[in-house]
């Protein structure tokens, strides 16, 4: 294992229990990425099966890390580089077992190499063996059905792939750990949806991990554009006194600004203090 791994230490808030998707870093479209976000999660106990993991994954409004290009594979690992995420077995050579990704096999797939997919149903058109010639190979008694991150000492890629079994195989732990993408900004803010739900910052009233402001077609950091102009002025203020007394019905629901349950004084004192083009 790099040395930097191994020296490497996670926040605590990137810990299981207090992992928030404010703390996932984003592949930049600017920076040749996918405008995606990364994140290593390290789940509490000493394993987590895959199937938990992706379920995990998806509770977080997120998924296993799909990693379609070489690119891709390299910045989650990045992300990921820290010593808390793998287990290193003391072993000759010594191997490192890294976390979960997004890639498995469905019953019934030809082995070793047939059939793999990732959770999103992506191309599988790239990969990266940490040993192309060995690997996949649904070794030591087979089952071998999920992709995670595996090194052997110092000589292979950092970022290579393993197909392994649950519990692990070949006297391999099961990995500790998992890379969560996080792809929705609903928004345009540069901010993972989710994690705004989770903050409080943007409201999901139908826990669906979209924001309200979304599926309603308004403004997300502009609450009283009730419109969905890009600025409040004289139509949101005339929705808000047409409907005033009531919670907007089906046809204005954003007018009650605060979500109260009726449109009162305290969305209008909203409304007259964004007054003006949305920033």
């Amino acid at each position: 294992m790099r040395g930097s791994l191994v020296a490497g230490v996670l926040s605590a808030g990137l810990l299981a229990g207090s992992a928030l998707a404010q703390d996932a870093v984003q592949w930049r479209v600017e920076d040749g990425g996918n405008g995606h976000w990364y994140q290593l999660i390290v789940e509490s106990g000493v394993s987590v099966h895959w199937v938990d993991a992706q379920r995990h994954a998806a509770a977080r409004g997120g998924y296993l890390a799909t990693l379609t290009s070489s690119a891709e594979n390299e910045f989650a690992f990045a992300v990921s580089n820290f010593a808390a995420g793998w287990k290193v077995l003391n072993t000759t050579p010594s191997y490192c077992i890294g976390p979960w990704l997004g890639g498995y096999q469905p019953p019934g797939s030809s082995e070793p190499a047939g059939g793999w997919r990732w959770v999103t149903d992506e191309p599988w058109s790239w990969s990266n063996w940490w040993a192309p010639a060995l690997e996949p190979n649904n070794g030591c008694g087979g089952g071998e059905d999920f992709l995670h991150w595996l090194t052997q000492g110092n000589t292979n890629p950092s970022a290579a792939w393993n197909d392994t079994a649950i519990p692990g195989n070949c006297g391999f732990p099961t990995p500790n750990s998992y890379v969560l993408e996080y792809s929705a900004d609903c928004n345009s803010d540069g901010i993972v949806d989710f994690g705004q739900i989770r903050a409080g910052e943007l409201d999901d009233a139908n826990a669906n991990n979209i924001p309200d402001c979304c599926e309603q077609g308004v403004a997300c950091n502009c609450p009283a554009d009730i419109d969905g102009s890009g600025a409040v002025n004289a139509i949101d203020l005339a929705i808000v006194i047409g409907y005033w007394g009531t919670d907007g019905g089906r046809q204005y629901p954003q007018a009650d600004i605060d979500g109260s349950g009726e449109i009162d004084g305290a969305d209008l004192a909203t409304l007259l203090g964004s007054w003006g083009a949305c920033e």
